[in-house]
């Protein structure tokens, strides 16, 4: 069997798994169902994964990086790591409006995986934001001793709420409102006292 036909398969099995779990839930969807979605034998499935838990985590690992290519994206639009820093609350407080995860998980399973995985998805956006914040060392936007794993765990968490928590006194679904308030308060953060300049 080809590296390319291994690829093959483990990716058709991931997203017949994604259909199943849109169509009829995540509890409710058993391996037999992943594997006559796939139009494989369920043996053929156990060639790829352990069992459904290990089938959901690969799930998840696929949409995570998805989701950072796409926020990667959006972040390349702008030019300073503020309007980068924007760009992602923006992208995450859309992604919030438009992915619906509720089409495939329901809003209590979706609050558990975000519960049961929160230092791994955590750690993985704080790695994903660490070159951004070093870049922005190296450039002067952001003080010398900022330390990137701290602030970049901050911003993590900041984006988690975003996508994850409404607001009483803001309109998240105004990418304006977003904006402003990331610019307001993240980078200005980071960064030097302006006063003492």
């Amino acid at each position: 069997m080809s590296a390319e036909t291994v690829t093959d398969t483990r990716e058709l099995i991931i997203e017949s798994a994604f259909d199943c779990f849109r169509r009829q839930g995540l509890n409710k969807t058993t391996v037999v169902d992943i594997a006559r979605a796939a139009d494989v034998s369920r043996s053929t499935v156990y060639e790829y994964f352990r069992d459904k838990e290990e089938i959901v985590e690969a799930c998840a690992e696929h949409a995570s990086q998805q989701f950072y290519r796409e926020m990667a994206r959006a972040m390349g639009k702008g030019e300073s790591l503020e309007d980068k820093l924007v760009h992602a609350a923006v992208f995450v407080t859309r992604a919030r409006r438009f992915v619906e995860p509720e089409k495939y998980f329901d809003a209590a399973e979706v609050s558990l995986l975000l519960t049961k995985n929160a230092a791994v998805l955590l750690r993985e956006c704080g790695e994903f934001l660490a070159p951004y914040l070093a870049a922005a060392k190296l450039t002067g936007e952001v003080r010398k001793d900022l330390n990137v794993v701290s602030a970049g765990e901050w911003f993590a968490r900041m984006l988690f709420s975003l996508f994850s928590t409404p607001s009483a006194t803001l309109d998240i679904e105004d990418d304006d409102v977003v904006a402003e308030f990331v610019r307001s308060f993240a980078v200005r953060g980071f960064a030097n006292d302006r006063r003492a300049r």
